[in-house]
């Protein structure tokens, strides 16, 4: 898989988990929609800051060696790996503050 093909994958996810959360705001109460979506944010920054952790460590661990290709599809896979958990927390959470 071409890094063009992750790209174009990490952003058309991104594009539907902002639509996703669009909808959520929208239609909801401007309270309980910017709640959520405050939320969703903070679970996804947290998982994102560390992955990107994770790689600074490997990168600055002497017994492993990373090419740049690798360390590239490792920042993008924290990356698609924060984008899931903000359109999978917000899902939880809609469902969670709708009783």
């Amino acid at each position: 898989m071409g890094i063009e093909l992750a790209i174009a994958l990490l952003t058309y996810i991104l594009l539907v988990v902002m639509a996703y959360l669009v909808f959520v705001l929208s239609s909801e109460k401007e309270e309980r929609g910017s709640l959520i979506i405050n939320q969703a944010y903070n679970y996804a920054f947290a998982i994102l800051s560390f992955g990107i952790l994770v790689v600074i460590a490997l990168v600055k661990l002497p017994n492993v060696t990373l090419n740049n290709q690798t360390k590239t599809y490792l920042i993008l896979a924290s990356k698609f790996i924060s984008v899931i958990t903000l359109g999978a927390s917000v899902f939880i959470l809609n469902k969670q503050y709708r009783r």
